[in-house]
């Protein structure tokens, strides 16, 4: 999500504490608190190690059928080839 364009806004009202310690916090990083923030819902939006592991154990056990990789190759190649 690096360089998309910002335009979605968001309002939300805080406890002055909470705001000072939001704008000390981004002082000290170099940042701003709306970088501050997006990072926190980045991160609480990030996908977890376990849930990754549970996505691979789920593909294991697809029996999808399967040959030698040279074969799988030449049917990957050819499927390409007719795009």
């Amino acid at each position: 999500m690096g360089d998309e364009k910002l335009d979605a806004r968001l309002e939300i009202r805080l406890h002055p504490e909470k705001l000072k310690k939001l704008k000390d916090e981004a002082a000290a990083k170099n940042t701003s608190v709306g970088n501050l923030v997006r990072e926190a819902i980045d991160q609480h939006y990030e996908v977890s190690r376990e849930d990754k592991i549970k996505a691979v154990q789920q593909m294991a056990h697809i029996n999808a059928p399967v040959t030698n990789w040279e074969q799988m190759k030449k049917e990957i190649e050819s499927g390409y080839l007719k795009k």
